[in-house]
């Protein structure tokens, strides 16, 4: 599956592929607070502008996530994704199991506090992740 680059940057990057309408984006290092939060929301302009309804977030490399950065998904950011047209969100967790814990926790909040509208489903790797994304 082809994807075009739309968005790049030393930490982050997402692509798309419109045929399949499946994004893909990628954490490319540890991130601070800052460019955690500014990744992102580039990640929300792009799902909003492209109207792609599936979407596979790869947070193996993001690291540690702070407290601040914590709530801001929790609260701010699962609700900008929920005005977006998607339906799938798979991720891609790190294999650092305190990481993973708090990535867990951010989705677990956004949801009881529902801000969610689309499937989230947790995966260890990228081709479990697309293949979930892809059933119908």
């Amino acid at each position: 599956m082809p994807f075009n680059t739309v968005y790049e940057s030393d930490f982050y990057k997402i692509e798309v592929n419109p045929e399949g309408k499946v994004l893909y984006s990628e954490w490319l290092r540890h991130v601070t607070e800052e460019e955690l939060i500014t990744g992102a929301t580039k990640l929300y302009e792009v799902l909003r502008d492209t109207r792609i309804e599936r979407a596979l977030a790869n947070g193996q490399m993001i690291g540690s996530i702070t407290p601040k950065a914590k709530e801001w998904m929790s609260v701010k950011f699962y609700e900008l994704l929920s005005q977006t047209n998607l339906k799938k969100l798979a991720r891609i967790l790190p294999v650092n199991v305190f990481h993973q814990l708090a990535l867990e926790s951010v989705i677990t909040r956004a949801e009881g506090l529902g801000k969610t509208r689309f499937q989230v489903k947790n995966f260890s790797d990228k081709e479990e992740g697309m293949k979930w994304l892809l059933e119908s």
